[in-house]
């Protein structure tokens, strides 16, 4: 089966408890209902579509206007693409891809890389979704610790990590400290 046939992930209920709240910014936000949250859908997906392209050409940009080019640790496109790679794309009920993340498989862990929302879509617990199926990917995967480097200038993506049960942790990898990086990582179970 070809990467862009693969079957959906669910998305089940997000991990919400009934009647949890999630508290962001010091203010409590309701739960999704399960009908915000079906009208979206999870699949590991190709890089080379144009929407999936768009996405990405949206975050380096963002990107780019917050961190210097030297601090700037984007996986090229071309990176996407290889087999070691997982990308998952949201897509709406209009299959409108709004939302993306990919998983880089190393020996040891696994990374997550180009997380991205589109803006009209934050707030409706896309990221958090996209973490919890790329946390099922990596499992699948047999990597047990998942790590990610994030940029000091984008506290909304760190409290997301945060409510998602990452911590902080020093430069792994290739990275090298960096005063414009913060470094999380989570151990997972099956």
């Amino acid at each position: 089966m070809s990467q862009d046939r693969l079957p959906p992930v669910s998305t089940g209920r997000m991990g919400f408890a009934p009647g949890q709240l999630w508290v962001s910014r010091g203010r409590a936000v309701a739960q999704p209902s399960r009908s915000e949250t079906a009208a979206f859908s999870i699949r590991r997906e190709r890089a080379d579509q144009p929407e999936v392209q768009a996405l990405i050409a949206a975050l380096d940009a963002y990107q780019n206007e917050l961190y210097p080019a030297a601090n700037n640790h984007l996986l090229p496109l071309t990176a996407l693409m290889q087999p070691q790679v997982r990308l998952l794309v949201v897509r709406d009920a209009q299959q409108r891809a709004v939302a993306c993340g990919a998983l880089v498989l190393h020996e040891d862990h696994a990374e997550l890389k180009r997380m991205m929302v589109a803006p009209e879509q934050r707030g409706l617990g896309l990221g958090s979704l996209l973490v919890s199926a790329l946390q099922k990917e990596a499992l699948a995967a047999g990597r047990h610790l998942l790590r990610l480097e994030t940029g000091v200038r984008q506290p909304a993506a760190q409290r997301l990590y945060e409510r998602m049960g990452f911590e902080r942790c020093g430069p792994f990898g290739n990275y090298r400290a960096d005063p414009f990086s913060l470094f999380m990582e989570k151990l997972l179970t099956s």
